[in-house]
C-alpha cells in the first residue's frame, strides 16, 4: 500500500530534507484492537516535509503482511514517527482504513452467477481464448499440481484432437516475448534421471527445432553430463547435412574451449574409426594455428607405423608433404626420446640390395634464392667433442686420405655475395661463420691458408654493421698484426682509406685497456723541424670534427687534448694557435655545464689576459648571449677572497666608465668622475629617503622605529626623543632604507652611524599616551624616549609633526606601525 505523510515536530515545524524511520502497525477490528502486522520503514522528507513510503516493503516485526484477511472486518493503521531516524517514536497516529488492498471479491468466484466445481468441464466454440489469466507479480499466470505417482501422468496436458490439423499445429504452445538471450519459450526440467524434454513420434520428428534467424535449432547443454546422446539400434544414431548447393558453412561444427578432445571415434569393429572421400576435395583435412599442435596425428603405441604412406606409383610419393604457406612440407621430430639413438628423419638405401640415393634434394626454379637444403640445430653442441652436437657432420676417417671432408665448388664469371665454394653464416649474435682450428699441438701448418693465383685479393675481409673487417688477437708475445715488406717489394706494409664520402668515421682507430700509450709517434731527431703528428684537412666546411687533429674523450675523465710544455727552462707555449684567416685562433664550446674555456694559474700571472697591442683596433674581450630564451647572466664573477669581485680601472684620458645599453641604446652609464646617470631613474627596495647620522651616546643603544631628534650638544648629531611635542624632531631610525644619503665618501665606514628616515614609510615606535590612533592621525613626540603618540589638533605647532598614520592602533603596549613621516 501507498502512504504518504507531511511530518511536523512537536513544536508544529515541518520537518525538510531529513531522514526519518516510521513504525507502522495494522490493527484489527478497532483504534485499540490486536496488531496483526508491524514492520519498520525508512525514508527522506523533501522540502515540502512530505515523505513517501510502501507499507509492506520494510523490515518486519511481528505478523505477514501477505496473509491478513482484509474480508474479516475493519482495519485500522497505526503510525509512530522517529524524526531523528532511529527507534524512539515520539509521533503517532491511528486511522480506519476505509478501502483494503485490493477486492476482497477476488477470493471467490462467485458474482457472475452459477458456480465453479471440480472437475469442470465446457465446450465452446470461440475464436478468442477460454480462459486467461495475467499475473503482473513474479508468480506463474497458472500453475498445475500433480502428486500421484501413476506413470504418463501430467500437470497440464494440451491436446489437439483434430487428425487433420493444420502445420505447426501443437498440443502445447510456449511463447517468451522477451528479447534477451536468457529467455525460455518452453522449460522441461527433471530432477531424476528421466528426461527433461521427451518428443515421441513413429515416422515424424521427436523433437524439432527450427532457427528462423541466426539461433539455434536445437541447444544442448550440459555442465558434467552429455549435451546432446544420439543413440540407434538399427538405423544411423544421427544424420547431420547440408541441402543447400551454395551453401558454404560446415555441416557440423565442434570445438571445445577446455583441453580435451574435440571429436573421440572409437570402433570395437574391424571397421575405420573414421572414413572419409573426397571427390575434387580433401578427403581429410587437419588444420593448426598453433606451433605445438598438429593438423592430423598419427600415434604408434605398439610395433606399427603411425602413419604409413602406400603407392605403387613411378611418378607420385607414397608420402607427400605440401607446404603452401610458411612452414613445412615434411617434419620429423624426436619428443620424448633421451638416449641419443632415436633419428627424425631416416633415408636408407640399399635394403634389399637396392640401389638410390638415401636423400636427394632438388631446386628446379632458377629464379629461387632460397637454400636447396638447410640443416640447423639449437642444441648446445660438444665442446669436449666437436663432433658431436653439431647441425651437421662431414668427416674423411683415413689419415693418409688427400680428399675433403667438405669440398664445395662454384662455377661462375660473377663475384656476388654467396656465389663461394664453401658459404658459412653466422645468424645468432655469437657463433662464428666460418672456424678453421689447427688442433695439433704439435702441427705447424696454418690454420686457414689463402691463395689466389689471379689478381684478387687472397682475404677480402667486410664487416656489414658494426664488427671488424679483420679482428686478429694473441695469446703470446708475437704481433696481433703483422704486415711487412720484404727487402725486394716497394709497396706499404699498411694502407688504410676510406671512399665514402659520407663516412664521418675515423680512419684508424687506436686503443688500450693497459696504461700504454695508444699510438706512440715520435721523431727521435734534436735538430728535426718535422711533426711527430701531421694531421691535414683539406675542406672548405668548418663542422664538427672537421680538423687537422680530433682529440677526443670519451670517458668520465681524461682530456680530449694534452699538450704539455716538460722543461721547466723552456719559453714556448704548451698550445699555438694561428689562423691567418678571418676565423677565431681558438674557438672553445662546452656542450653540457662545464666552462667554454676553464683557465688557471698557479703562479703570480693571469688565468686569462686579453690585451690588444699598440697598433690593434679590436677588442680585449667580449661575451655575448645570443640565445633569447637563456635568462643565465652573459658574465658571471665570483670571488672567495678579500678582494674586490670586480675591479674596473678607466687609465686612459677620456671615456666612461662602464655604459649600460638597451637594445643598442644607452640607458645608464658611469662617468669618469663616477658620477651615475640613469634614464629611467631608480628603484630601491627600501621605502623611504634616509641619510646617515652620528648619535648621542652608543649606537648599539638605538633600534629601527625609534623617534630622533636634533641634538642640543654636538653638531650634526641626533638622540632619541624623550619629551612630547618636540620641536627638534628630525626623523625615524629607518628600518630598511631605499636611499642613504650621507657626506661621507664611498668607501668610508658607516657602522658608528644610524640611518635617520627623514620621509617615506617607516615602522615606528608609537603608544596611547595622546588616545587611540587612527588611519591619518597626525603623530608627535610622547614623553616615553623614542615612542610618538597622537597629536592633539589644538596642541601642535609647526615642526613637531612626525608624519600620519598608515594603520590603526588600540593597544595598551608599545609598538610599531607604519607611519608615513614627512616632519612638518
Amino acid at each position: 500500500m501507498s502512504y504518504q505523510a507531511v511530518i511536523r515536530n512537536l513544536s508544529g515545524q515541518l520537518i525538510i530534507n531529513q531522514s526519518i524511520a516510521v513504525k507502522v502497525s495494522v490493527l484489527q477490528g478497532s483504534a485499540a484492537g490486536p496488531v496483526v502486522y508491524s514492520e519498520r520503514l525508512t525514508g527522506n522528507t523533501n522540502a515540502n516535509g512530505l515523505i513517501s513510503l510502501e507499507i509492506g516493503t520494510g523490515t518486519v516485526l511481528t505478523g505477514t503482511f501477505a496473509t491478513i484477511n482484509w474480508t474479516t472486518g475493519n482495519y485500522y493503521l497505526k503510525t509512530e514517527t522517529d524524526p531523528s531516524g532511529g527507534t524512539s517514536y515520539t509521533i503517532s497516529g491511528t486511522s480506519q482504513l476505509l478501502s483494503v488492498p485490493y477486492a476482497m471479491y477476488a477470493k471467490s468466484a462467485g458474482g457472475g452467477g452459477g458456480s465453479f466445481t471440480l472437475p469442470y468441464s465446457a465446450n465452446v466454440n470461440n475464436t478468442a481464448s477460454l480462459f486467461a489469466l495475467t499475473n503482473d507479480g513474479d508468480g506463474a499466470a497458472i500453475e498445475g499440481t500433480n502428486n500421484t505417482t501413476t506413470s504418463s501422468i501430467a500437470s497440464i496436458r494440451g491436446v489437439v484432437t483434430s487428425t487433420s490439423a493444420g502445420g505447426f499445429s501443437s498440443g502445447v504452445r510456449g511463447i517468451n516475448n522477451g528479447t534477451g538471450g536468457l529467455g525460455v519459450g518452453v522449460w522441461g526440467s527433471q530432477n531424476g534421471s528421466g528426461w527433461g524434454v521427451y518428443g515421441v513420434t513413429p515416422n515424424g520428428l521427436g523433437v524439432y527445432g527450427n532457427a528462423s534467424g541466426n539461433g539455434y535449432g536445437v541447444y544442448a547443454n550440459s555442465n558434467a553430463g552429455t549435451g546432446l546422446a544420439a543413440i540407434s539400434t538399427n538405423g544411423v544414431a544421427a544424420n547431420i547435412s547440408i541441402t543447400n548447393n551454395s551453401n558454404a558453412n560446415s555441416a557440423i561444427i565442434a570445438s571445445t574451449a577446455g583441453n580435451g578432445t574435440v571429436v573421440n571415434i572409437s570402433t570395437t569393429g574391424t571397421g575405420a574409426g573414421l572414413r572419409s572421400t573426397s571427390g575434387a576435395g580433401f578427403a581429410l583435412h587437419g588444420i593448426t594455428s598453433q606451433v605445438s599442435s598438429a593438423g592430423v596425428v598419427g600415434d604408434n603405441n605398439g610395433n606399427g607405423e603411425a602413419v604409413v604412406g602406400r603407392t605403387t606409383s613411378d611418378i607420385a610419393g607414397a608420402v607427400v608433404g605440401r607446404n603452401d604457406g610458411g612452414g613445412y612440407g615434411v617434419r620429423g621430430f624426436i619428443a620424448t626420446n633421451s638416449t641419443g639413438t632415436a633419428i627424425g628423419v631416416l633415408g636408407q638405401v640399399g635394403l634389399n640390395n637396392s640401389k638410390g640415393r638415401a636423400g636427394r634434394f632438388e631446386n628446379f626454379n632458377q629464379t629461387n634464392e632460397n637454400n636447396t637444403l638447410e640443416i640447423e640445430t639449437n642444441g648446445n653442441g660438444n665442446i669436449p667433442d666437436n663432433t658431436q652436437g653439431n647441425a651437421s657432420s662431414f668427416l674423411v676417417n683415413n689419415t693418409n686420405s688427400v680428399a675433403a671432408a667438405v669440398r664445395g665448388e662454384v662455377k661462375t664469371i660473377f663475384g656476388n655475395f654467396g656465389a663461394a665454394g664453401v658459404f658459412g653464416i653466422s645468424s645468432g649474435t655469437g657463433g662464428f661463420a666460418g672456424l678453421f682450428h689447427a688442433s695439433n699441438t704439435a702441427g705447424n701448418g696454418p690454420a686457414l691458408v689463402a691463395i689466389t693465383d689471379g689478381n684478387g685479393n687472397a682475404i677480402t675481409a667486410n664487416a656489414g654493421k658494426n664488427g671488424n673487417g679483420v679482428e686478429t688477437n694473441i695469446d703470446g708475445n708475437g704481433n696481433a698484426l703483422y704486415a711487412w715488406v720484404p727487402s725486394f717489394a716497394t709497396g706499404r706494409a699498411g694502407r688504410f682509406e676510406i671512399f665514402n664520402e659520407d663516412n664521418d668515421t675515423e680512419v684508424i682507430s687506436v686503443k688500450t685497456v693497459g696504461n700504454g700509450t695508444a699510438g706512440n709517434f715520435k721523431v727521435d731527431r734534436t735538430t728535426g723541424t718535422s711533426p711527430a703528428v701531421k694531421g691535414e684537412v683539406n675542406s672548405i666546411f668548418a663542422n664538427f670534427g672537421t680538423a687537422g687533429i680530433f682529440g677526443l674523450s670519451s670517458g668520465t675523465g681524461g682530456y680530449g687534448g694534452l699538450f704539455y710544455s716538460s722543461n721547466a727552462s723552456g719559453n714556448g707555449p704548451a698550445v699555438l694557435a694561428l689562423t691567418e684567416g678571418n676565423g677565431n685562433g681558438i674557438t672553445a664550446n662546452a656542450g653540457g655545464s662545464g666552462d667554454g674555456i676553464e683557465a688557471s694559474c698557479d703562479g703570480t700571472g693571469n688565468a686569462i689576459s686579453g690585451f690588444i697591442p699598440n697598433f690593434g683596433t679590436g677588442k680585449a674581450g667580449r661575451f655575448a648571449n645570443f640565445n633569447n630564451a637563456n635568462g643565465q647572466p652573459v658574465v658571471h664573477i665570483t670571488t672567495t677572497g678579500t678582494g674586490s669581485t670586480l675591479l674596473v680601472n678607466h687609465q686612459g684620458p677620456s671615456g666612461n666608465i662602464s655604459v649600460y645599453q638597451s637594445a643598442s641604446v644607452n640607458v645608464a652609464r658611469i662617468n669618469k668622475a663616477g658620477r651615475g646617470f640613469f634614464n629611467g631613474g631608480t628603484q630601491n627596495s627600501g621605502a623611504d629617503v634616509a641619510e646617515a647620522f652620528d648619535v648621542e651616546g652608543n649606537v648599539s643603544e638605538y633600534e629601527p622605529g625609534d623617534i630622533l631628534v636634533i641634538s642640543t650638544d654636538s653638531d650634526r648629531t641626533i638622540e632619541k626623543s624623550s619629551k612630547p611635542y618636540s620641536t627638534l624632531v628630525a626623523g625615524v631610525y629607518a628600518t630598511k632604507p631605499g636611499v642613504l644619503l650621507t657626506e661621507e665618501n664611498i668607501d668610508a665606514d658607516l657602522s658608528g652611524k644610524v640611518p635617520m628616515g627623514v620621509i617615506g614609510v617607516i615602522p615606528t615606535k608609537i603608544c596611547l599616551e595622546g588616545g587611540k590612533i587612527k588611519r591619518g592621525d597626525l603623530l608627535v613626540t610622547s614623553s616615553k624616549p623614542g615612542v610618538a603618540m597622537k597629536a592633539n589638533l589644538k596642541k601642535v605647532r609647526i615642526g613637531q609633526v612626525i608624519g600620519k598614520a598608515l594603520q590603526d592602533y588600540n593597544q595598551n603596549e608599545t609598538a610599531k606601525i607604519k607611519v608615513l613621516v614627512n616632519i612638518k
